[in-house]
Order: structure tokens, then C-alpha cells, then sequence
């Protein structure tokens, strides 16, 4: 088991043989977890394919719906 310290602005450095076991290269995002009881977890995502919450997809359906409106409104002008 490896001993990370929290440093300056919440950072944290993954050692070595972490980041070569989880095939981690710089720029990578990890998806970051609190259980129940207290531990940590963090998870390699690929941001790309990641799919929307509910909440999030209709955040996102609203934003555009307005954005046409706003468009279609200053075209009628």
C-alpha cells in the first residue's frame, strides 16, 4: 500500500507504480468517490463516453431549446 499526502490546493500525487498499474498517464481524469465509511475511491473515466444523469441531459435539452428560441426569435427580427 502507497502513502499519498494531500499538498497545497488539495493536491495529490499518484505514485508510480499506482499510475502504471491503473495505465494512468497525465491529463487522465478520475471520477473521485466518498463511501459510507470514510474511504476514498477514485476510478479512471473517459470523459467522452461518459453518459449524462438525467438532471444533467435535461440541463442540457433546456439550454439548447433556449439557445433555438433565443436564434429563432432574433431571425423573425
Amino acid at each position: 500500500m502507497s502513502l499519498v499526502r494531500l499538498r497545497r490546493a488539495a493536491q495529490i500525487t499518484l505514485p508510480q507504480d499506482i499510475r502504471a498499474a491503473a495505465q494512468l498517464k497525465e491529463g487522465d481524469y478520475l471520477e473521485a468517490e466518498v463511501t459510507a465509511a470514510g474511504t476514498i475511491i477514485l476510478k479512471p473515466v473517459s470523459i467522452a463516453g461518459r453518459e449524462p444523469t438525467p438532471e444533467q441531459e435535461a440541463d442540457i435539452l433546456a439550454a439548447v431549446d433556449e439557445a433555438r428560441a433565443f436564434h429563432a426569435a432574433k431571425r423573425r427580427r
